[in-house]
């Protein structure tokens, strides 16, 4: 279905591996915003269409790396924490998660390309506040410093936070998307092809009938030799503009499906047990 949908948009734009990319990066941007809309008018479940707001803008984000849908995303998690209503407090934390890491990832644009952004300058600092100035003894004391962390707390492995795994499930969702684009619009390359090659047989056809009865074609087989002629010409565009889309969109795919982040889970388990012979605890290991 996402091939017909795109599509059209594809075969309008030149056939560079740039516009194609730009061109699925704004369809994604643009069914984000429909989502969002959906999410803050008539939505009877306003958390979903959150939920598909962000990880459209998120995958677009991904595709053309235009920090400007990232700032998108991160308005949809602000737009979420203040008008939605949630089940429970693990709902409102996992959209504090994703706020996070989505302020987190723009100061990382934003220090490494030197490009500011909504959130940050070009040094990755967020912009000074639009405050008035204050005392000096307002200002609340430093803290203590924290004691320093041993070796075992850091080897010890931690959980995956709910805003990776919901950016991996998104990197993964989109680079899934665009390798199934990809084959599908391949495969219409390979239909096209097929009716070039049935055009291209029909044509030698009435050229070796003619030849047989040595004659020159009627008015009827010059209109449909110059009909196909016609026909042969545009196909072999649509050929050569959906097999580079194609080609672009499934590489784009591939690349986001490789370069997916694989979240770690516990190498160990501690399994307390008790009975009338004890009491004890079981650690089991994972290699």
């Amino acid at each position: 279905m996402l091939t017909f949908v795109l599509l059209p948009l594809l075969l309008a734009a030149p056939a560079s591996p740039d516009a194609a990319e730009l061109a699925l990066a704004e369809s994604f941007a643009a069914a984000g915003e429909m989502h969002l809309k959906q999410a803050t008018t008539s939505a009877e479940h306003p958390i979903t269409e959150f939920q598909a707001a962000h990880t459209d803008f998120d995958s677009a984000y991904l595709i053309d790396g235009a920090v400007v849908y990232l700032c998108r995303a991160l308005a949809v998690a602000n737009t979420a924490l203040r008008t939605a209503t949630f089940a429970d407090e693990q709902g409102r934390l996992f959209w504090e998660e994703t706020r996070q890491d989505d302020l987190d990832r723009l100061q990382k644009d934003a220090t490494e390309t030197g490009r500011a952004n909504c959130r940050f300058d070009a040094t990755g600092k967020p912009p000074p506040p639009r405050v008035a100035m204050i005392d000096e003894a307002d200002i609340p004391a430093r803290p203590a410093p924290s004691a320093p962390t041993t070796d075992a707390e850091h080897a010890a492995p931690t959980e995956p936070s709910r805003a990776q795994l919901r950016r991996s499930q998104a990197h993964t969702a989109a680079g899934a998307m665009l390798t199934g684009a990809g084959v599908g619009m391949l495969g219409l390359v390979a239909g096209v092809l097929e009716l070039e090659r049935q055009r291209s047989l029909e044509m030698r056809g009435m050229i070796v009938a003619a030849n047989a009865a040595n004659r020159y074609f009627t008015e009827i087989e010059v209109n449909r030799f110059r009909g196909l002629a016609d026909d042969l010409l545009r196909g072999r565009d649509v050929a050569i503009g959906v097999g580079v889309a194609g080609l672009v969109t499934l590489g784009t795919g591939i690349a986001l499906l490789a370069t997916r982040k694989k979240t770690r889970t516990r190498a160990y388990a501690l399994q307390p047990y008790g009975g009338p012979q004890g009491v004890g605890a079981l650690l089991r290991l994972r290699f």
